[in-house]
């Protein structure tokens, strides 16, 4: 069991219904602290999938550099009674990462009982739905590719036809990670295709250079990573090495920051990455994230711990 696993199912496992205090750790620095006496305390309440990633593990330690408590929460480590309040004593903030029914369930707890999150169970939803994501992403004008939904079978007409063949991405509607994607070009192998959900989410694969665009964003800031795209060739996806932001890296370009502005607002997070396809007329968005690794920015464990300590003690401070 790695260590922020271990820690995570030592906190959990008797938190929600036992009067204890919750762990604690203090890193070398006395910053973000809101008083000499009493430091921030941030629930970082994690799927069970992630707890070995990059992130969170990366927050934790950096808010532990900075002076913060922080109390690692796996929704899957532990029960709690509804209407019972004390597995949030104590938190200033909780930041999520997950997209787990537990998960939410956990989130709609912490906001029905008014402690500050980031995101808000509706924010993660709205992107985890990719049916919602795509009508949202539509209504604001953003530039998408062709999407349709429906019945995987029944999309065969939406097929475009060209000297080189048509394609379309089928999507599950609730798949992550790029789990479940399939690239159809002929009519016949959407009639045979056994797909695990009543409604696909198709997209045109659109033609760009081979590479892909992906915007991370932490609130206003926003970096851009370069890297071979992974339906390219019309293939399954395939992890690729990315190239780092950074001063010798890309740099995201006005229109990808008005995207990514865009995106911010309409779904409401502060944590996000977006990927994007250039393409003849601008860059194209194929899809929203929140709260990704930030794989390829540089001190982005660093940077997460700034805004969060910002954040909670903004909230620390509104308190009447």
């Amino acid at each position: 069991m790695s260590g922020l696993r271990a820690l995570a199912h030592r906190e959990t496992a008797t938190a929600p219904d036992a009067a204890q205090p919750p762990a604690t750790s203090a890193g070398p620095r006395p910053v973000g602290i809101v008083s000499a006496s009493v430091p921030l305390c941030v629930g970082v309440l994690v799927e069970r999938r992630y707890l070995s990633q990059a992130q969170p593990s990366g927050l934790v330690a950096a808010l532990r550099a900075r002076g913060c408590r922080v109390r690692v929460i796996d929704p899957e480590a532990s029960a709690v009674r509804v209407g019972d309040d004390r597995w949030l004593k104590g938190l200033d903030l909780i930041v999520a990462r997950g997209r787990s029914w537990g998960l939410l369930c956990r989130l709609s707890c912490a906001e029905a009982f008014g402690v500050p999150t980031i995101h808000r169970r509706a924010a993660i939803a709205a992107v985890h739905n990719k049916a919602e994501m795509a009508v949202t992403l539509a209504a604001a004008g953003v530039p998408t590719p062709r999407t349709y939904l429906g019945p995987a079978r029944r999309l065969g007409g939406r097929l475009r036809r060209s000297g080189r063949g048509a394609a379309l991405v089928l999507k599950p509607v609730f798949g992550d990670n790029g789990r479940g994607l399939r690239v159809v070009r002929e009519r016949s192998a959407l009639e045979r295709i056994r797909w695990p959900e009543p409604v696909a989410l198709a997209q045109e694969l659109v033609a760009g250079d081979g590479r892909e665009r992906k915007l991370y964003g932490i609130g206003d800031q926003v970096w851009a990573v370069e890297r071979a795209a992974p339906l390219a060739a019309g293939r399954a996806p395939a992890r690729r090495p990315a190239v780092v932001a950074g001063a010798e890296g890309p740099v995201a370009t006005p229109a990808e920051l008005a995207l990514a502005a865009a995106c911010r607002r309409i779904f409401g997070l502060d944590l996000y990455g977006i990927d994007c396809i250039p393409a003849a007329g601008g860059p194209v968005v194929i899809e929203v994230n929140e709260f990704p690794n930030y794989t390829g920015v540089p001190a982005a464990s660093e940077r997460l711990a700034e805004f969060v300590v910002r954040r909670a003690s903004r909230a620390v401070e509104r308190r009447p």
